[in-house]
């Protein structure tokens, strides 16, 4: 089926997944774009949607275009995260939202308001008082990171670990090429994290509770494993 419809739109042998492409990806998606809304790429044999209003409707047509069966561009990585947030439909998709947003509503994150003002004097002063710092590094990562894994109720072990499990992930998502196939150790350090300290009895009082879920469309794992999973596969690009 797929054949018969690539026939019917254009074609192109561009590749977005090169290093080039993915350091300066503007006038590779223009070039796209201006073949049409929808091209055939030929190295990957799959379909790129080029322009605003067809990647909309595909998004809000989850029956036509369904995520269930896996929303990366490689079979392994589908299968590692068929089930989370991202790779889910319908009601089951709902479900697993309403599990991932629990932390992190206004109403959770109102009470962590002292700690978050505590967390961000300290950070602010310690960098201060290096006087030269990385901005991306050592600032802008160090709230999401403390904050969102104390709400889950992590324990402090492994989290200075979680950026380079974020991009691992995310060097994962598309073509099974040499930048996936280096992470992947790295992406096993994260899965064996997530299901070793995102457990009940290695959590924090007071924090997630790690309560099963129904097996009723959903994955017998606990809430906090899959809430690590969510965070880091926050949306980030690939790096080289």
């Amino acid at each position: 089926m797929s054949i018969t419809l690539a026939e019917k739109v254009p074609t192109s042998t561009l590749d977005p997944y090169t290093d080039q492409a993915l350091l300066n990806p503007s006038p590779l998606y223009r070039e796209l774009r201006e073949i049409g809304p929808v091209v055939w790429l030929e190295k990957y044999g799959m379909f790129a949607l080029t322009r605003y209003d067809v990647v909309v409707k595909a998004l809000r047509d989850w029956e036509a275009f369904p995520s269930s069966f896996g929303v990366m561009m490689n079979d392994d990585m589908n299968q590692i995260l068929r089930g989370n947030t991202l790779c889910s439909d319908g009601d089951a998709h709902h479900r697993l939202r309403r599990v991932v947003i629990r932390p992190i509503t206004p109403a959770a994150l109102t009470s962590l308001r002292e700690e978050v003002e505590r967390e961000a004097e300290a950070v602010v002063d310690r960098l201060c008082g290096k006087g030269q710092f990385c901005a991306t590094r050592e600032l802008a990562t160090h709230l999401p990171v403390t904050i969102v894994s104390s709400a889950i109720g992590l324990p402090e072990e492994g989290r200075e670990r979680m950026m380079e499990w974020s991009i691992g992930l995310f060097n994962c998502i598309g073509p099974m090429n040499d930048r996936a196939r280096n992470a992947k150790p790295v992406l096993s350090e994260m899965m064996h994290y997530a299901r070793t300290h995102a457990v009940p009895g290695k959590l924090k009082p007071g924090r997630a509770t790690g309560r099963r879920r129904s097996a009723r469309g959903l994955p017998v794992r606990s809430e906090p494993e899959v809430l690590v999973m969510e965070v880091l596969s926050s949306p980030r690009p690939p790096e080289r």
